[in-house]
């Protein structure tokens, strides 16, 4: 990862909220939440308000079946079509979070949203698709993709956020073909070097992807490999990159800030 550094930020203390040690939760289910701030929120504004929406967020799923919620601020300097927070939730099943925001405590989650977000802008993708299993011949705009396929614990391991950003002169259509053939290149050579967890939503603008690997130890033996060299050559043809950045725990409702990653559920033990 020759051509893009890490930003190295001080690991917080972990408390994970109304639960001690915990047991590893492999998640099966996931939202990827994309959100705008309210028009009427100053920058500073939203980033003020935005921890006690995080932990509600916990409040809400967790110990009933989060795995985690990993929380993106973009730097401050992204285009205004990336948004301004974005957010994985890992839950074990599909069940579990739909018996949950069925609830009225779930139900006045949902409504909670507005306090912060644009209603208007500010969505979930609104197709998660297992990509081993379908093998998309194309990607879609907005869609969400889980590219290894198999059941993690994203508490677990080395977490990290890419986030790229389409290069002008590009078109949105051969952006999006290109960055098929990207993702499958990094499940090829990332895979066996340990990356266990890889989510891709795909936009005619830009990726963002999740990325979970078994340790930083292999991440870091994986980005000195030539296969690492050929996967960021192939992303450096199509996009540049606004954001590279591991995840820091932290306990929800702590404050935040933009260009950080944030892992907001203990560990297990």
């Amino acid at each position: 990862m020759n051509s893009f550094i890490v930003k190295s930020s001080m690991i917080l203390a972990v408390v994970f909220v109304g639960s001690g040690a915990r047991a590893e939760t492999p998640a099966r289910y996931f939202r990827i939440w994309e959100g705008f701030k309210r028009p009427d929120l100053s920058a500073q504004s939203f980033v003020r308000e935005l921890p006690s929406f995080m932990a509600d967020t916990v409040r809400l799923y967790g110990g009933r079946g989060l795995s985690n919620y990993i929380v993106v601020m973009p730097p401050a300097s992204k285009p205004a079509f990336v948004p301004d927070e974005l957010a994985l939730v890992a839950i074990t099943a599909e069940s579990d979070y739909r018996k949950i925001r069925e609830t009225p405590e779930g139900q006045a989650y949902s409504a909670r949203h507005w306090d912060v977000f644009d209603r208007a802008t500010s969505r979930s993708a609104p197709q998660f698709i297992d990509y081993q299993r379908t093998r998309p011949s194309a990607l879609a705009e907005g869609v969400a993709y889980d590219v290894v396929g198999e059941p993690l614990d994203w508490s677990t391991g080395f977490t990290l956020v890419y986030i790229g950003v389409r290069k002008e002169g590009l078109a949105p259509a051969e952006f999006l073909k290109h960055l098929r053939g990207h993702i499958e290149l990094t499940r090829a050579q990332m895979v066996p070097r340990g990356l266990r967890g890889y989510i891709v939503t795909a936009h005619e603008n830009y990726e963002v992807a999740y990325l979970n690997w078994s340790s930083k130890d292999a991440h870091d033996r994986a980005m000195a490999s030539p296969g690492s060299r050929a996967v960021f050559a192939d992303a450096q043809e199509i996009m540049n990159a606004l954001m590279y950045q591991e995840a820091v725990q932290i306990v929800a409702g702590s404050p935040v800030e933009d260009g950080c990653v944030y892992s907001t559920v203990q560990q297990p033990k």
